[in-house]
């Protein structure tokens, strides 16, 4: 076991119960963290540790501050050119790396 020292993360919290009757998010704990081991990419969210308990599941992961794209989108109204072009080459390097790995994005 090995400590990753962090001031900020996000952690996702699953409750178990709700899990159970969604067999869908109940696959996805387990296949969820096995991915993220899998792909290290800068445009793609890092999964440091998975934990449960009794009653939920918790993923601490990279912290991303600033929302979504949409977002940003609904914010600023427009986007400039030079940022639509910065954003689709993100998400296409991101997408690439994953279909490099046999993954596919939902």
């Amino acid at each position: 076991s090995h400590f990753v020292e962090m001031n900020n993360v996000a952690i996702k919290v699953i409750d178990k119960k709700k899990a159970k009757q969604d067999s869908y998010v109940l696959k996805n704990m387990k296949r969820e963290p096995r991915i993220h081991q899998m792909i290290k990419h800068p445009h793609v969210i890092q999964l440091y540790e998975t934990l449960e308990t009794e009653n939920s599941y918790y993923m601490v992961m990279e912290l991303c501050l600033g929302g979504d794209l949409m977002d940003r989108i609904c914010d600023k109204k427009k986007l400039e050119e030079k940022e639509v072009r910065k954003y689709t080459q993100q998400i296409m390097a991101a997408v690439e790396h994953l279909h490099r790995h046999g993954i596919v994005h939902r």
